[in-house]
């Protein structure tokens, strides 16, 4: 993840939700967590360990989303953003118009 990626997604999370630096910061390590899952998932055979730790970080990202009044879009496939925030004003910057991708590489 380059520091481009972060800054535009901070600036973005910063200027269409209420989110705080910490939070976007707590989303982006928690992102990059749930992206390597998503890869090591088709690498491997995930375990009942890996799919703990997957639901575990899902339900921070939403916890966190949430108190700013966002939600947490989440997606198996590793080849793109696996963590999107729909933020309250609808603003998106994917092609599927689903949110505002996290960046994780």
């Amino acid at each position: 993840m380059t520091t481009k990626d972060k800054l535009e997604f901070v600036h973005a999370m910063g200027k269409h939700s209420a989110a705080t630096l910490w939070d976007c910061q707590r989303i982006l390590r928690l992102a990059a967590t749930h992206q390597r899952l998503a890869t090591e998932e088709c690498n491997r055979q995930f375990t009942p360990v890996d799919e703990q730790k997957r639901i575990r970080v899902r339900q921070k990202i939403r916890k966190i989303a949430e108190s700013f009044g966002a939600q947490a879009r989440f997606s198996g496939d590793p080849r793109g953003a696996t963590v999107k925030i729909k933020v309250p004003d609808g603003y998106t910057n994917d092609w599927g118009k689903e949110g505002i991708c996290v960046p994780t590489s």
